[in-house]
């Protein structure tokens, strides 16, 4: 079980937009602890309903004591969000950059709305950085 900050800052500029998600996850019991593992976007709007861009994550380690460079989990995807009738997806193809990272990994998030008729803009910015699934501490992180 865990709990986490995971504040989200960004901006935009005409059909751009960069967010940072600075990502500190509390574990408990145990193994608890508390793990810094950020996450920043930069993507590019081209219509209504469809961006690319790129999605980096990483997983540093125990804030106290990060863990050495080549057991950090440091991965880049290239990514893509599109509408689908009511659902959001957003699906990407990501490389490892690290020997602790995976080499090769893929992830699809699909949103929708649970309050028909209610539109929040403020939640656009959320459906990027739920994280894929770090094998770094053995629980996922969204």
């Amino acid at each position: 079980m865990d709990s986490g900050h995971r504040p989200i800052v960004g901006w935009r500029k005409g059909d751009y937009e960069f967010i940072i998600n600075p990502i500190v996850d509390m574990g408990f019991g145990q193994n608890g602890g508390s793990v810094f593992a950020p996450a920043a976007r930069f993507a590019r709007n081209l219509g209504e309903n469809l961006a690319v861009g790129l999605e980096y994550y990483t997983d540093l380690g125990p804030l106290r004591n990060f863990s050495l460079f080549n057991e950090q989990q440091h991965n880049l995807y290239a990514v893509v969000d599109f509408k689908i009738g009511r659902f959001d997806v957003n699906a990407g193809v990501g490389y490892g950059l690290t020997p602790g990272s995976d080499r090769l990994m893929a992830k699809m998030i699909i949103g929708t709305e649970l309050t028909e008729g209610v539109s929040d803009k403020s939640s656009e910015a959320s459906k990027m950085l739920r994280r894929p699934e770090s094998r770094m501490m053995g629980f996922s992180r969204l």
